[in-house]
């Protein structure tokens, strides 16, 4: 039997396809402020690819309750399940989307104990960290050579006026790989506050879009002297775990 996760969120709508418990498909289209819609075209996709519709669908994410097929389950369970399957002894995981982020704790069974949600701004989210660093005009490239650069201190976490302090800065004529290590150290310094307000984990699993980058891990594991564990393809775990519960 297949069983199939649906996870239509802010930025990107993902679909992860299991038989048994192994992935057998996965896909993903970018939202476009019509979750919904993005998900029906994944739908639609993996209906041609594979012939058939899959035989149990679950549904999470933003667009969950206006999609017209499967069954519904929060993001909150859909991802402490996903990332549960990777690390099943790991308890605190922090899920950085693209409109939110979350601290969940969860338990030997993959069950959610408590959680902690930022979703009333976009500090600290993968929309916080893309605007600014689109705004730079980085090259892939760049991204990756400010892990070895100095951080300079970025003090706003706003993105309007985080994205006003890296203009002062880079015309001071500061370089651009420290002005960037310097914004992926605050970020991670204001999310490790986020994670212990729920508690000190001794290891902590990072998924959502952010989990991608680097130095975001890297400074994580500074802030809060712990084991950054990093599922495969962390921006899929809560469709994952949506189609181990279908």
């Amino acid at each position: 039997m297949r069983r199939a996760g649906l996870d239509l969120g802010s930025v990107n709508a993902k679909l992860v396809v299991l038989e048994g418990l192994e992935m057998i498909y996965r896909q993903a289209l970018p939202s476009r402020f019509d979750s919904v819609k993005a998900g029906k075209l994944l739908l639609e996709d993996y209906l041609q690819a594979e012939g058939g519709k899959p035989e149990e669908l679950v549904v999470t994410g933003y667009g969950r309750v206006s999609f017209p097929e499967g069954r519904v389950v929060t993001e909150i369970t859909c991802q402490a399940r996903g990332c549960h399957h990777y690390y099943p002894e790991a308890v605190y995981i922090l899920d950085v989307g693209g409109q939110d982020a979350k601290v969940i704790c969860k338990n030997a069974e993959g069950k959610v104990v408590r959680f902690v949600m930022n979703d009333k701004c976009a500090a600290g989210t993968g929309r916080f960290l893309d605007v600014i660093l689109k705004g730079m005009d980085l090259s892939p490239q760049e991204v990756v050579q400010a892990q070895e650069a100095e951080p300079l201190t970025i003090n706003s976490m706003c993105t309007v006026f985080a994205e006003s302090e890296v203009i002062s800065l880079l015309a001071k004529g500061n370089p651009k790989e420290e002005v960037v290590a310097g914004l992926f150290k605050s970020t991670a310094k204001r999310l490790a506050r986020f994670v212990e307000t729920l508690g000190q984990p001794q290891q902590l699993i990072l998924s959502g879009g952010g989990a991608h980058y680097a130095q975001l891990a890297r400074y994580l594991k500074e802030e809060l002297k712990v084991e950054i564990l990093i599922p495969p393809q962390p921006e899929l775990t809560a469709a994952l775990g949506a189609a181990l519960l279908a």
